[in-house]
């Protein structure tokens, strides 16, 4: 789970480009250290907030006041008062949602060598 892809399906940013300059400017913190990878791998228990500078409050209140208010995926918690977020558990396969047969992805690759 990246740390970008967290960002967006919290709200915190309108798009993953978004998501990724907020990480890239250190406007993050992930476990209260300023994290500047976008592709930061986030583990179940990692708290992600804004930093505590006004700039960075400002920057997210705008994607959160322009976005739309999606439901939040069940591995995912966010507190909109504290600008924070956190990662309940890994995601379920199941729950993406995504209907792809696993099986003809093998088959496909295993043709490929």
């Amino acid at each position: 789970m990246r740390l970008d892809n967290i960002l967006f399906r919290l709200g915190m940013a309108s798009t993953i480009p978004q998501a990724r300059q907020l990480v890239n400017h250190r406007h993050i913190l992930v476990n209260g250290r300023t994290v500047d990878i976008p592709s930061y791998r986030c583990k179940p228990r990692d708290i992600i907030s804004a930093r505590d500078k006004q700039k960075s409050r400002t920057l997210i209140q705008n994607y959160l006041d322009s976005s739309t208010n999606e439901e939040l995926p069940k591995h995912l918690t966010f507190h909109t008062l504290q600008y924070k977020g956190l990662v309940n558990q890994l995601i379920d396969r199941k729950w993406v949602g995504l209907k792809i047969n696993e099986l003809l992805v093998v088959e496909y690759y295993s043709r490929q060598t």
